[in-house]
């Protein structure tokens, strides 16, 4: 039976959602890392990832100025880049310093790419939609690129402060990467 709930309460029911994590490199040239859970495919001609970014990070700010971003899903080994990723902000601290991730250059894209993801789809944004606190961009994707990783490897959002990985099988197993004073 469905109870009446605050909105904030029922909300915590979406977990374990998808995790990506956004890359940007600004126009002088910083590369900079955003996990996201707010993604999404939205259309298949031509293929467009929405993705809401909060209207004050960097990386919003550096998709406005460049029209361009790389979505990335990282696996399980790269979550403790991806925690420290969304624990500072890229106006303060120079993410891609701090972070163990191994960056590629590709010829088809500005923005490097992150080895041992499972995906990572290269984007120009077609169109921008400022909802609340948010804005969406929607990125039409112009290539893509896999790795032998698992899908069943990806990072997920499990509770808002703890991310890991789901395993399908005989069993249901949580691991929990996060921080222990989160």
């Amino acid at each position: 039976m469905l109870h009446l709930k605050d909105t904030f309460t029922s909300l915590e029911s979406r977990f374990p959602e998808p995790l990506a994590l956004i890359i940007t490199k600004s126009n002088n040239e910083q590369v900079n890392f955003c996990p996201v859970g707010y993604f999404s495919l939205v259309s298949y001609k031509p293929l467009i990832w929405a993705v809401a970014v909060y209207k004050k990070h960097f990386t919003n700010k550096v998709i406005k100025e460049t029209k361009d971003f790389v979505l990335c899903l990282p696996s399980v080994e790269q979550t403790k880049d991806v925690l420290y990723s969304g624990s500072v902000h890229g106006y303060i601290e120079d993410k891609s310093k701090k972070v163990s991730f191994k960056q590629i250059t590709i010829a088809e894209s500005r923005i490097p790419l992150i080895d041992e993801s499972i995906a990572c789809f290269i984007c120009n944004v077609m169109k921008e939609i400022e909802v609340g606190d948010h804005t969406l961009f929607c990125g039409e994707i112009k290539y893509s690129y896999i790795s032998d990783k698992k899908w069943s490897d990806k990072i997920y959002n499990l509770d808002n402060k703890k991310l890991g990985n789901i395993k399908y099988g005989n069993t249901f197993e949580i691991i929990d990467y996060s921080p222990e004073d989160t």
